[in-house]
């Protein structure tokens, strides 16, 4: 199949559509990639990359072409504009366009206007939509972004339904959202649970990091470092902990880290709380597979219940037993694959939970086997893929008939 991958985020920025798309090209599809600037979380273009430079047209077998989407910088106005301006040149994009596809995937975390152009191009040449929704809108706008004006919601809301109607599947990264987009009166038939995945890491030329010390309990969290995850209740247990021998690892970066570091250094937990920064993914993987425990959290409100994060299927891949401060279907997962230890979002019950329960388990041992079969029946890349790639297959097929 010829298959035009939509999303604001690609390589050289680390998400997993990267994976997905390789994948795809290693099946026999011909993937196209229409995506904007690298930029991300930084919010400014990377070195090496700018509109007036050349890029790289292909990786791994994938065709790029890039739009000139704004820097969205760090302020609200600044992301505005950065999601019109990835629409409005997406939109030329297509208007220029003379190939003819055979599916359309978009990868939506957000913001949710990278379906647009993907609607136009459906508009002119037919093509079937499989929309990935991992982040709901307008709730994100409303409870991350904290903006309730009911005009400015209204025309998300407007816009959401543009996008979701025209859709021919919609892929939710969780069972909660296939409940939540049914409610907005969205067909059933076209909606699937589709839940992240990735690559199994090979461990066997992995190095345990020179920084986790035989007489610490190393606990890791990886990916973005952002207001949704909540990690001041990471540095607030942190502080309640400070005479054990528990050291917290942050691999990754995103907006919040400058203010979480200043908060760690106010608090003389330098030596406690440790940012390694961001890494590739192989990297990341190594942390993980070699921490004690990989920690998982979220600001507590319903649209955080709702999520299943990708790390969530990385710390199972990697075989660690997980401690999450979440609710929802991240503790329905772990409590189903009985794989590690959930708790409220409370500093004093999370320092109570690591003190007195994880840290002297019995079954830190049976909770990375039971990851591990876990993540292989449920989240496995071969498997979700092929889910994929059969949705997309009868669509095509669908199409042809008509």
């Amino acid at each position: 199949m010829k298959i035009l991958v939509v999303s604001q985020y690609f390589y050289p920025e680390t998400f997993r559509v990267n994976t997905l798309c390789i994948e795809l090209v290693k099946r026999g599809h011909d993937v196209t990639v229409l995506t904007g600037y690298p930029q991300y979380p930084q919010g400014r273009i990377y070195d090496g990359y700018g509109f007036n430079k050349p890029y790289e047209t292909e990786w791994n077998g994938i065709k790029i072409e890039r739009v000139k989407m704004r820097p969205r910088g760090k302020t609200p106005l600044g992301l505005l504009l950065n999601c019109i301006s990835f629409v409005r040149e997406g939109k030329k994009w297509v208007k220029k366009c003379k190939i003819k596809y055979d599916a359309v995937y978009v990868f939506e975390v957000s913001p949710v206007t990278v379906g647009l152009p993907a609607v136009a191009y459906k508009n002119k040449f037919g093509t079937p939509i499989y929309f990935n929704v991992q982040d709901l809108w307008p709730e994100n706008v409303e409870i991350v972004l904290g903006i309730r004006n009911k005009i400015i919601i209204g025309v998300i809301n407007k816009i959401v339904d543009k996008i979701y109607n025209a859709s021919d599947k919609i892929l939710c990264s969780s069972s909660s959202f296939v409940e939540n987009i049914a409610n907005r009166g969205i067909s059933n038939d076209k909606l699937v649970f589709w839940p992240q995945f990735c690559i199994v890491p090979d461990f066997s030329k992995m190095i345990r990091p020179e920084c986790y010390q035989d007489q610490n309990f190393n606990i890791v969290f990886t990916g973005n470092i952002g207001e949704a995850q909540g990690l001041d209740l990471l540095v607030d247990t942190a502080l309640r902990l400070k005479d054990t021998n528990v050291r917290w690892f942050l691999v990754g970066d995103g907006r919040a880290r400058e203010k979480l570091e200043r908060r760690v250094i106010e608090n003389n937990l330098s030596n406690i709380v440790i940012f390694v920064g961001k890494v590739t993914e192989e990297e990341a993987n190594r942390y993980i597979h070699f921490a004690d425990c990989a920690y998982l959290s979220f600001k507590k409100n319903k649209l955080f219940d709702m999520t299943l994060p990708a790390k969530l299927q990385s710390y199972m891949a990697c075989g660690t037993p997980i401690l999450a401060a979440a609710g929802g279907e991240s503790a329905r997962v772990i409590q189903n694959a009985r794989c590690g230890f959930v708790c409220e979002q409370n500093a004093e019950q999370l320092a109570d939970v690591i003190k007195n329960n994880v840290m002297h388990s019995n079954e830190l041992g049976y909770m990375k086997i039971n990851a591990k079969k876990y993540f292989e029946k449920h989240f496995a890349m071969d498997l979700v893929v092929s889910q994929l790639e059969t949705l997309m297959k009868k669509g095509c097929s669908e199409r042809n008939k008509t």
